[in-house]
């Protein structure tokens, strides 16, 4: 068994999370008031209002519901995460390095990849998976409810897998030749708690 047909069964980072912080700047010139002279308000319709661009795509009206609740977040942001996460996520399952995974996953998926993982021990099977490039990663639904965030992301990558027994013959995959894979992750957090980090909540194969 492979290592896309385990991460499509266990029907599954974070990611680090990074906050991009917007400075306001006046520019221009203002002449000096004739003396005597109380220079007027400004009306409603001479004031520029700092506006952020609308969220565009199929997910736009759930990613203003998040920013709603939550002004730091930034769309783009979390995709390049989520983007990282995917890497880091799909080569430390196949290495087997439950340090990395714990904190990126939910803790429910975090037991299904664990449990993986020791089956595959048990058989004696090592597997090497290598992320060759993320075609394309686009963030396609979005909501927030209950105190929670949620975000899914679909991803098309180019991969290469290989999966060895305990007598390094190969019994699944190829290193040298890469596969595109299409899927699903959706990511989650709380909103109403400190820690801005999202998990992997669900992976679904497209």
């Amino acid at each position: 068994m492979d290592i896309w047909t385990l991460i499509g069964g266990v029907a599954a980072i974070f990611f680090a999370y990074r906050l991009y912080t917007v400075l306001g700047r006046r520019e221009g010139h203002m002449e000096a008031p004739a003396p005597r002279t109380k220079p007027e308000a400004a009306s409603d319709s001479d004031k520029a209002p700092s506006l952020r661009p609308a969220f565009e795509g199929p997910a736009a009206a759930g990613l203003e519901a998040i920013a709603a609740v939550d002004t730091r977040f930034d769309p783009t942001a979390v995709k390049e995460g989520a983007q990282n996460a995917y890497v880091m996520i799909v080569e430390a399952f196949a290495a087997g390095d439950r340090k990395v995974l714990e904190p990126l996953l939910a803790p429910n998926v975090l037991d299904r990849y664990t449990t993986a993982i020791d089956q595959r021990a048990d058989r004696g099977e090592t597997v090497r998976t290598e992320v060759e490039r993320l075609k394309d990663v686009d963030i396609i639904e979005a909501g927030h409810a209950d105190n929670t965030a949620r975000i899914k992301v679909r991803f098309v990558a180019e991969i290469a897998t290989e999966t060895r027994d305990s007598d390094d013959a190969v019994v699944a995959g190829d290193i040298g030749r890469l596969s595109t894979v299409t899927e699903d992750w959706v990511f989650e957090r709380r909103t109403n708690k400190g820690d801005p980090n999202w998990v992997l909540t669900r992976v679904t194969a497209v």
